[in-house]
């Protein structure tokens, strides 16, 4: 018997230009019984809304002639225009790590948003997640204007007083709890009836009432059987020289405020502090050192590596390891540590989550950030930062995984770094990466040289921008040489630079920054397209087939435009599919398995040949070997490293060699040096080899030159290069 669908729970308009994913939207809205329009454009979108007033908006980003934050823009008009009090709640579908059009989204009036890849099994429990805060905003809203109703029609308590001060007469409201009785008041100074400092305000106010013959009012809060109260006294000019007080409870209205307020100040997830709550809390801070010649810390965290975690072990452990994180952060953090400075009898009037450890917001993602007041010495903000370090390190035990991770913080001191909340912020989140740069699982202060450091890297990425325009950039490559016949069969191209000003630039200097600006896209298509040129050059030469090999990176794989880059350069260039190797990582291949299988496919198709790069150091599973279907792999430099005295080593080195031809893959020994290592390799029946011993990265030409002097064995086919 099938089991009943969950009852109607609302209605959702879901536009997006892609019917497949308005299909994969449908049906996981209606899994949770959510009913649901469907709109392929914007136009349509708008029209469903206005005729249909759906209870929930779900808009993709991009879609033809206007896109969603148009969409967005035009809703939230409409609804303004129509005086609604209630907006319907927009969630907007943006790319993975989109960061400007999320912002762009929140700026056009957007709720919430969901990001590409979308985690399908809990969009619509995301969806429901949205409609219920959204529906307790209303009915927070509703409560109010409920409560406000009821007041105005009990009478409030009143009273009149002389201009010194003195209760006249008295008179108490229907709630019990909003005022003193008439025996309590009549006859005396107010300042022998409510706190000194409430009774100091109010006289304040009762003297501009009577010079100015205006309305004044007075919040203040009571504590009664172990209640706070919060009133609101209302002051009038009798016009006899007499002040009429209206005395009402206002406690709903700021509870109601106050559960708005951390809806907009507190971190879903992990219930602490967010972004905004932290910056608001951070100038406060700010202006208290100031006038009291205080000193003070910023500690930004990062998880290291966390996006390991939310790829191998999905998202739902990755946000529950972000909620463990902050309760240890929480159990970490000294009371001290705890900024709180409100005067005896306050509460926070920004709406702050009211626990221990209210210095400890979350920024976003796994970033967290920890304010560290009246500070004496550095060495606390350190002390501070290494126990939180120390924390972090131990493992954590989440839904029956044990799970490893270290921290990089960055320390920010206020006024030594610097005298606003940007700069000390940013600051700190500068030598947080530069923890990172270390190693990871550090904890670093930041200096001005950090920030030299920075524009150091900043001139750096501009001129690798003008390098391609500028004919910076060449290639060498480093021959593969046939194991067993000694034959020169391929050659690995490296890309290098030469800087106008600094001279030869080192790959492990620009190639991570190439990744990181995604510069590594042209300069990649550029690399293809030159080594490619040159293995069509050295056929002609040689008069045979000559492999040429060339590094993917991770953003060059995920670029959709990929293969057809690819399939362009081997038909500009006429150099044959099989004769060009695509060498990727091991990480690169398990990113997203879904979509490397797809790129894969399309390569195979076009019939390049595909190898694996620095084997052994990565996943190194046969269970991916054979669902990848690549035709190579490279053994890393470091298992060649030492050989043959390293016996661990030769065994796995001949390990690799047996499973890779057992699985029919050729292998590549990489950072051969001594004729020895040659010899075991040989021994162990590895195909090709290439380094020091070898060959040296070299120019084409030098390289055309020792193909025309190499021993020439006629090629029958194109895969039987190098094997």
């Amino acid at each position: 018997m099938a089991a009943p669908l969950p009852s109607h729970r609302g209605t959702v308009l879901v536009a997006d230009d892609d019917p497949v994913m308005r299909l994969l939207m449908l049906e996981m809205l209606a899994q949770v019984g959510l009913d649901t329009i469907e709109a392929e454009d914007g136009d349509q979108a708008l029209a469903c809304f206005d005729r249909l007033a759906p209870d929930l908006v779900l808009l993709d980003v991009e879609m033809p002639r206007m896109d969603g934050f148009e969409v967005c823009r035009a809703i939230r008009a409409r609804e303004q225009g129509r005086g609604h009090a209630t907006a319907v709640p927009i969630v907007m579908v943006t790319g993975d790590d989109d960061l400007k059009a999320v912002t762009q989204a929140y700026e056009a009036g957007a709720t919430d948003f969901v990001s590409k890849p979308i985690n399908w099994p809990i969009l619509g429990h995301r969806v429901l997640y949205v409609l219920r805060a959204s529906d307790a905003i209303a009915r927070l809203r509703i409560a109010d204007a409920h409560n406000r109703a009821v007041l105005a029609a009990i009478p409030d308590t009143f009273f009149r007083m002389s201009p010194d001060g003195y209760y006249l007469d008295y008179e108490q409201g229907h709630d019990p709890g909003a005022a003193f009785t008439e025996q309590q008041c009549v006859g005396r100074h107010v300042r022998d009836v409510l706190p000194r400092a409430i009774a100091e305000r109010l006289l304040e106010q009762l003297a501009t009432v009577l010079d100015t013959h205006s309305i004044r009012s007075v919040d203040y809060a009571l504590e009664r059987d172990d209640t706070v109260h919060h009133f609101e006294a209302r002051l009038v000019s009798t016009g006899a020289g007499e002040v009429l007080g209206l005395v009402r409870d206002i406690s709903e209205r700021k509870r109601t405020e106050e559960q708005i307020r951390r809806l907009a100040y507190c971190d879903s997830l992990t219930g602490i502090p967010n972004r905004q709550a932290f910056l608001e809390m951070l100038e406060r801070e700010l202006e208290r050192s100031r006038q009291h010649g205080r000193k003070f810390a910023i500690l930004f965290m990062d998880l290291d590596s966390f996006k390991r975690i939310n790829d191998t072990l999905g998202h739902d452990v990755g946000d529950l390891l972000l909620k463990v994180v902050s309760e240890r952060l929480h159990e970490t953090i000294r009371p001290g540590d705890v900024v709180a400075h409100q005067g005896l009898g306050e509460v926070p009037s920004r709406g702050m989550p009211e626990r221990r450890g209210n210095n400890l917001a979350r920024l976003g993602g796994d970033e967290f950030t920890i304010l560290i007041p009246d500070l004496e010495r550095v060495e606390d903000a350190l002390n501070v930062a290494h126990r939180v370090k120390d924390a972090m390190r131990r493992p954590f035990h989440l839904d029956g995984h044990e799970i490893f991770v270290t921290a990089s913080i960055g320390i920010s001191l206020y006024p030594e770094d610097g005298d606003d909340s940007s700069s000390l912020l940013k600051y700190a989140d500068t030598a947080m990466y530069h923890a990172k740069n270390c190693g990871r699982n550090n904890a670093k202060l930041y200096s001005s040289a950090l920030t030299t450091q920075m524009m150091s890297h900043v001139k750096l990425e501009i001129g690798l921008r003008r390098a391609l325009q500028n004919n910076e950039l060449y290639l060498q490559y480093q021959p593969q040489i046939d194991v067993r016949s000694a034959r020169l069969v391929g050659a690995e191209a490296l890309v290098r630079w030469r800087h106008p000003e600094h001279g030869i630039i080192a790959p492990n200097d620009f190639i991570p920054l190439a990744e990181e600006t995604g510069l590594i896209v042209p300069i990649g298509a550029w690399v293809l397209r030159t080594a490619c040129s040159q293995a069509r050059e050295w056929q002609e030469q040689a008069g045979r087939p000559v492999r040429v090999a060339v590094n993917l990176s991770a953003r060059q794989f995920k670029d959709e435009n990929l293969a057809q880059t690819v399939l362009s350069v081997l038909t500009d260039t006429g150099l044959d599919p099989c004769l060009l190797e695509l060498e990727l990582t091991e990480g690169t291949l398990m990113d997203d398995a879904v979509a490397t299988l797809a790129t894969l496919e399309q390569l195979r198709t076009i019939g390049v040949y595909l190898s694996i790069d620095d084997f052994g150091t990565g996943y190194s599973s046969m269970n991916y070997l054979k669902r990848f279907d690549v035709r190579a792999l490279k053994i890393d430099r470091s298992f060649i490293n030492g050989l043959p005295e390293d016996s661990e080593n030769a065994a796995i080195t001949r390990a690799i060699i047996a499973m890779a031809h057992g699985l029919k893959l050729a292998v590549v020994a990489e950072g051969v040096e001594t004729r020895e290592q040659l010899a075991l390799l040989e021994e162990y029946r590895c195909d090709m080899a290439q380094g020091y011993l070898l060959g040296r990265p070299a120019s084409g030409e030098a390289i055309g030159e020792m193909l025309v002097g190499t021993a020439f064995v006629p090629e029958t086919r194109c895969a039987g290069v190098g094997q």
